[in-house]
């Protein structure tokens, strides 16, 4: 009889211990990985609305501006953006109105560019802008501006102004 006990020992034994290695090896299903790349940053291409303020230096006097922009960014390469702006605004008493094109490249959230245009107001007629900016993402369709330029006058070099404009933009 001590014999069976032990058998029956042994064998419930045996089950328990092989239940519990079985239990220690499941089978777990590999992870889905999405291959899918996005590009990390903001977009820049496409069109954009803004508001600026501009501060002056002339000749003719120093002054101060606010205005409006609308314009339309795309991209040449991955990283190399081109674009054309148009302004219209309220400078130092007088109306003012410019278009320029823009070239430059992008690093993630920050555009850095070059401009040159054409401008008229009511002051001195016609001038030309050329300058440089730089844009900075600061939410996925805001960003906020510097630019310099300088804006040399048709007629009269002599009311040619050193201008430098912030402001932000919204891209659609």
């Amino acid at each position: 009889m001590r014999t069976l006990k032990i058998a029956l020992l042994a064998t419930v034994a045996s089950a328990a211990l092989s239940s519990a290695t079985l239990a220690a090896d499941l089978i777990i299903a590999d992870p889905v990985i999405d291959n899918t790349y996005m590009a990390p940053g903001f977009d820049w291409e496409g069109p954009y609305a803004g508001l600026w303020v501009s501060g002056q230096t002339a000749t003719v006097g120093d002054g101060w501006g606010f205005g409006a922009s609308l314009g339309v960014n795309a991209m040449l390469d991955s990283n190399i953006l081109a674009g054309v702006e148009g302004n219209l605004g309220w400078v130092d008493g007088d109306w003012q109105g410019q278009g320029h094109g823009k070239l430059g490249f992008t690093a993630d959230t920050l555009a850095i560019y070059g401009l040159a245009g054409v401008g008229f107001n009511g002051e001195t007629d016609g001038y030309v802008p050329v300058g440089i900016g730089a844009e900075f993402a600061v939410a996925d369709p805001l960003t906020i501006k510097a630019e310099y330029q300088y804006q040399w006058d048709f007629d009269d070099g002599d009311e040619s102004a050193h201008v430098g404009k912030i402001g932000f933009n919204w891209h659609f």
